[in-house]
């Protein structure tokens, strides 16, 4: 979560992780604090997974990223990266881009948001789906029995009325002729909102009135 960088013109090098300031894309970084006694205090299962993956004996690392929707990954040239240039012999990354502060890697797997699969253990076909809002997707008609959304897992993604079942750090349901997944809990956000306008609105009518 916090790091030195060495291009950062400040006397101190060390600042919060700064990677959404540079990219569009959803982006996964360290969420671990390591700060103390205390590594992480993260319940991201995304971050746990990743974390699970940082190991010099996985030799199909962009494979293992398909289940959690990874195109590219970037190593900074600080710290202790050089315990992570085992990713330059992953036969499914390729090192497109070296900077003076960087590697860039692509996944040679194709990824996308949502997969299909028969079982478990099984292979994860891609699945076309159309983004009707940040919280509502139309999935296409699968051939498979299983749908796989590649968010971290949460009870309240669900497929119409479905909870997701956890495989590994994302979300699956079995396809049931329904074709909307949606996050379900943002309707108790809309109200808490309303609410909080409301009483908002409240105390400035009566603050004007003073």
């Amino acid at each position: 979560l916090y790091m030195d960088f060495k291009w950062i013109p400040n006397k101190d090098k060390r600042i919060a992780n700064p990677s959404e300031a540079f990219f569009d894309k959803p982006l996964i970084k360290g969420d671990n604090v390591e700060v103390g006694t205390i590594y992480s205090a993260s319940t991201n299962p995304i971050s746990k997974y990743v974390k699970s993956l940082l190991r010099k004996d996985v030799t199909n690392f962009g494979d293992k990223l398909r289940i959690i929707n990874v195109k590219y990954v970037i190593l900074a040239k600080e710290s202790d990266y050089k315990n992570y240039l085992y990713l330059i012999n992953q036969t499914d990354l390729e090192l497109v881009k070296e900077t003076n502060n960087l590697f860039l890697f692509k996944n040679k797997n194709e990824v996308q948001k949502f997969y299909q699969t028969d079982n478990l253990n099984g292979e994860l076909i891609p699945l076309e789906y159309n983004k009707l809002s940040p919280i509502k997707y139309k999935i296409s008609a699968p051939t498979k029995k299983n749908i796989v959304f590649t968010e971290g897992y949460n009870k309240n993604w669900k497929l119409n009325n479905q909870q997701p079942t956890q495989l590994g750090p994302v979300n699956m349901y079995e396809f049931k002729e329904h074709y909307v997944l949606g996050y379900k809990r943002f309707r108790i956000y809309l109200i808490s909102y309303f609410i909080s306008v409301l009483a908002f609105s409240y105390l400035l009518v009566r603050l004007l009135r003073r």
